[in-house]
């Protein structure tokens, strides 16, 4: 009976520390998996953020490179410098003919209206992503959390300067590392002067500046590429969920300490960094970009052509200097499109800087914790 009673309570002791070291192994390995999915899930939040606001670069600076560049010739400005009214038949046309037999000056400007309209709105929908990436970002924290554990994701560079991540916690855009291009948009009125000479209708345009935007699109900040995310997990002793444990608690005096994790995860774009590395007025091009615009570089043409036929007319040195205008029109169009596309300016455009890294895509995924105290 004796040596029974002594194993009995040796092996009670045995299971109830079995019990415990379970139930702490069982807390660890939940706070560790709570940790990682909290880092990345917000790191992949992340990415999907900056492929949806690349996304809306691209469609500014696309709207924004059919505009016409309001001088004589109304070539595609390619800059937000000068915005006027595209001359490509649709909403933001602004290239219109009165029809009026004889000379009259008309003044346009409805499309570009509904062309800086439709910028603004891609720029609210960016804003709108950036507020949703906060706010789903706090709801992830708090739906990976269990078991009384408590999470904290920051990105690394904030993670051995708690307090300047704090101060930085209201501006989403400093989290994602992206600035507003604050170079500006500056929007023009079409001024269309037609009129008839010699039995032919012809045109020239011009322009007046109508109103302007102070931001466009969005560029890299100084820490862009610093992308990785930490992940803080703690569970105190004082749990709720440690209520009744460990066993035998106060006859062994003993307690659980309490536990850590971290996690890091990556966001990474295999491609290229899908936003301008500085800030510009160029919109940049592409092939696809060019095809599209290809009526209005033939309408433009069209303008050289009626303007070498009224030089035509003068006397003596007419032809030539007709001719002079039509050839010169006609290099000076193919030398637009070719040096935006070919120039290593273009490099850092938004359009240029998308479709370089689209099919490559921002993404994210788990990465070895290194360099935290």
């Amino acid at each position: 009976m004796p040596y029974f009673l002594v194993m009995s309570v040796i092996l009670i002791l045995s299971w109830a520390m079995m019990v415990n070291i379970a139930k702490l192994l069982r807390d660890r390995m939940i706070l560790q998996n709570s940790t990682d999915n909290a880092a990345l899930s917000v790191a992949t939040l992340q990415a999907r953020t900056l492929n949806l606001i690349g996304i809306g670069n691209h469609l500014i600076a696309t709207i924004l490179s059919t505009a016409s560049y309001p001088k004589i010739a109304m070539f595609p400005s390619f800059s937000t410098e000068r915005v006027g009214g595209s001359m490509i038949p649709g909403p933001f046309c602004d290239y219109k003919c009165s029809g009026y037999s004889g000379f009259k000056m008309t003044e346009s400007y409805t499309g570009v209206l509904r062309m800086k309209k439709t910028i603004n709105k891609i720029q609210k929908f960016q804003d709108y992503v950036i507020d949703m990436y906060m706010i789903n970002q706090f709801k992830i924290i708090k739906e990976v959390s269990a078991e009384d554990n408590i999470v904290t994701v920051i990105p690394s560079r904030f993670s051995k300067n708690f307090t300047s991540f704090s101060k930085t916690i209201t501006d989403p855009q400093v989290l994602l590392g992206i600035k507003r291009n604050k170079k500006g948009i500056t929007y023009y009125k079409t001024i269309n002067y037609c009129g008839d000479f010699k039995g032919k209708h012809y045109h020239l345009l011009n322009a007046k500046e109508y109103t302007k935007d102070k931001i466009s699109w969005y560029v890299q900040d100084k820490d862009f590429y610093d992308k990785k995310i930490i992940a803080f997990g703690t569970k105190p002793s004082s749990s709720a969920s440690n209520n009744g444990y460990p066993l035998f608690a106060k006859t062994a005096d003993i307690k659980f300490p309490s536990l850590y994790a971290v996690s890091a995860a990556g966001v990474y774009n295999t491609k290229g960094g899908m936003f301008p590395s500085k800030e510009s007025h160029e919109t940049g091009l592409s092939y696809f970009t060019a095809a599209l615009l290809s009526p209005m570089i033939m309408k433009q043409l069209k303008v050289f052509y009626d303007a070498s036929e009224v030089l035509s007319m003068i006397p003596a040195v007419g032809p030539v200097l007709g001719g002079a205008v039509l050839v010169s029109g006609g290099i000076y169009a193919a030398a637009s499109v070719d040096k935006i596309i070919s120039e290593p300016e273009n490099k850092s455009t938004p359009i240029y800087q998308y479709n370089h890294s689209e099919l490559g895509g921002w993404d994210a995924h788990l990465v070895p914790v290194s360099n935290i105290k």
